[in-house]
């Protein structure tokens, strides 16, 4: 596991509709991270908190649209 899988994962998940229809019936992390692992990253929820956290250094108005307006729907990040 590793945050070097959910960055790869967030890059290609950002710009692939594909990847995130896949996510849209996920109801949990757990879920989220099973269905992230049949796609072939492999990462913890801790590990995408973080990558995100990272990733959002210093951002202070979040945009509607942008590349992860997708993983809003996700509430436990």
């Amino acid at each position: 596991m590793s945050k070097q899988s959910a960055t790869q994962f967030l890059s290609v998940a950002a710009r692939n509709t594909e990847v995130q229809e896949n996510f849209k019936s996920v109801n949990n992390p757990e879920e989220f991270v099973q269905v992230a692992e049949e796609l072939g990253y492999n990462f913890t929820t801790e590990e995408l908190k973080d990558v995100v956290k990272e990733h959002s250094e210093g951002v202070t108005l979040r945009r509607k649209t942008g590349v992860w307006h997708w993983l809003r729907r996700v509430n436990w990040i």
